[in-house]
């Protein structure tokens, strides 16, 4: 089986390879994607963990932890999460060597919170001599990380990202989906990939303007969407729920992704996006209109731009 499937298997994804390679025809990060999920993960418990470590530092806490036998648990749960997630993302960037991305680079970020994480957990548990926190794997992976973006502005300058957009917007009415969810993927995959990488990196607002204008009018010409009505939601859930199901759980959890990583206020399409593949079709409109963020006559033109906002015009 092939590396990268046993790494998400392993974490309950339970993708077979012909459902792997066929998302990835379509969605050609979503490896990276489902990766990333699962190291945002492993660091939601390595903080947890941590906390409790520093809440039980002291006193009657830490005796009783070496009575109870809690310490040795929470070493186990430590050993587990962290050092077992981080060998498999090692094990996926070993065998990853094929592009430069965006999900790349927010795997690194979170990598090097792990890795701080970890220190702090050595801090509260060095007393257990007998247990392998295996240092040298996330020593390893850092190093791995680090040096994949050494270059990096080396690399983007030799991105042509007017070409990167060609050969997305070609995409378009080729892909059997809704055309608002071809939209949204093509989008995904300029904002996951490498064009994603330049738009964060480039330092030249104008040039960054000029090809965020480009994307819109390329979209907006290949579908021909002017004059077109608003969107019908219900119609676009009752679609969305008609895909065949394991292309249907990856918009959905594409979209939750975006969701997960947002720190303040809402997206309006991504949002839309995500409660019309996790409602009903009946109750969609219902959903949408307790969401003040959301218009509720929203013009085809008006979703690209603001979709092109959303997901390629910040990071993710």
């Amino acid at each position: 089986m092939n590396k990268k499937l046993k790494v998400l298997n392993k974490f309950g994804y339970e993708l077979s390879i012909e459902d792997f390679e066929a998302l990835k025809k379509i969605h050609p990060y979503i490896g990276e994607k489902l990766v990333l999920d699962l190291v945002n993960g492993v660091g939601v418990v390595a903080k947890d963990l941590n906390n409790s470590a520093k809440s039980k530092e002291k006193g009657l806490y830490r005796i009783w932890d070496g009575v109870s036998g809690n310490a040795r648990k929470r070493q186990n749960q430590i050993n587990e999460n962290v050092i077992e997630g981080l060998k498999s993302v090692s094990i996926w960037l070993q065998d990853h060597d094929r592009h430069l991305t965006r999900m790349d680079l927010k795997i690194k970020d979170i990598a090097d919170e792990l890795y701080k994480t970890q220190d702090e957990i050595l801090k509260f548990y060095s007393q257990f001599k007998e247990v392998d926190f295996r240092v040298e794997l996330l020593e390893e992976f850092k190093k791995c990380a680090e040096s994949k973006f050494e270059n990096i502005e080396e690399r983007l300058k030799k991105i042509e990202a007017q070409q990167q957009i060609d050969r997305e917007v070609s995409k378009l009415c080729h892909l059997g989906l809704p055309i608002e969810i071809e939209i949204f993927t093509i989008l995904d995959n300029l904002a996951s990939g490498e064009f994603g990488l330049w738009i964060m990196f480039e330092k030249d607002s104008k040039k960054k303007e000029e090809q965020l204008s480009y994307l819109k009018t390329e979209i907006k010409g290949k579908v021909k969407i002017e004059g077109k009505e608003y969107l019908d939601f219900e119609k676009l859930s009752s679609e969305i729920h008609s895909l065949e199901p394991i292309e249907k759980r990856a918009i959905e959890f594409i979209s939750k992704q975006y969701q997960s990583f947002k720190s303040e206020d809402s997206y309006e399409i991504i949002d839309l996006i995500a409660l019309s593949a996790t409602n009903n079709p009946k109750e969609v409109e219902k959903a949408i209109d307790k969401q003040s963020h959301i218009r509720t006559f929203l013009s085809y033109n008006d979703y690209i731009d603001v979709m092109i906002d959303e997901l390629v015009g910040e990071p993710l």
